[in-house]
């Protein structure tokens, strides 16, 4: 198995060292090839472009593609986001790679935001959070239509309806600290154990 994770700062690790990146984490607990091609800032637009070069060429049997936040975070239209999404798992099957995972992003943690640091989403945080909701919803949707795989990765950030505070303290509150790495790697391993 060799797994090649394609996303933003979520996956690059912003906020933490590489070590403690939940990618990083998911290669320990396998004990398999993940290559981390996460990029801070980049949308599902850039994904796409690069998807070729940074996925297809290292020849994965896996891909986790994990998507949408900053281009939520530029508010654009969700069906835009979709469809880049969906074009990543169409190339990496046309390509050859065995399993194309799409993944959720986690919620940010709004009451701990450091306002010196992180820029305001284009259409301010309440309609940021909605439109998150229903990306996830059709991402979901998508998943589910066409036989995709799947990993949730707001389950662990969530207890009770209500956001786990400790895996953002010390951080910008839109990036996990090692604790939230750590919860975003068991999602991951939870999902691919059961492929």
């Amino acid at each position: 198995m060799k797994i090649v994770c394609i996303g933003d700062s979520l996956t690059e690790g912003l906020g933490v060292s590489k070590v403690d990146a939940w990618p990083t984490i998911l290669q320990n607990e396998l004990s398999v090839e993940i290559i981390n091609k996460g990029i801070s800032g980049d949308t599902s637009a850039g994904m796409l472009s690069r998807f070729y070069h940074d996925v297809v060429l290292n020849n994965p049997s896996h891909v986790i593609i994990c998507a949408g936040g900053n281009d939520l975070w530029w508010d654009v239209e969700i069906n835009y986001i979709l469809s880049n999404i969906y074009s990543m798992v169409k190339q990496a099957i046309h390509n050859g790679v065995q399993q194309p995972i799409v993944a959720i992003h986690p919620p940010i943690h709004i009451d701990q935001i450091n306002h010196e640091e992180v820029w305001e989403p284009i259409s301010g945080y309440e309609t940021f959070v909605l439109k998150a909701k229903e990306l996830a919803n059709r991402i979901e949707q998508m998943v589910k239509v066409n036989q995709f795989k799947l990993i949730d990765f707001r389950i662990p950030f969530q207890q009770h309806q209500h956001l786990k505070s400790e895996f953002f303290e010390g951080t910008d509150g839109v990036h996990p600290n090692e604790l939230g790495h750590g919860a975003l790697a068991n999602q991951a391993y939870q999902t691919i154990i059961e492929l």
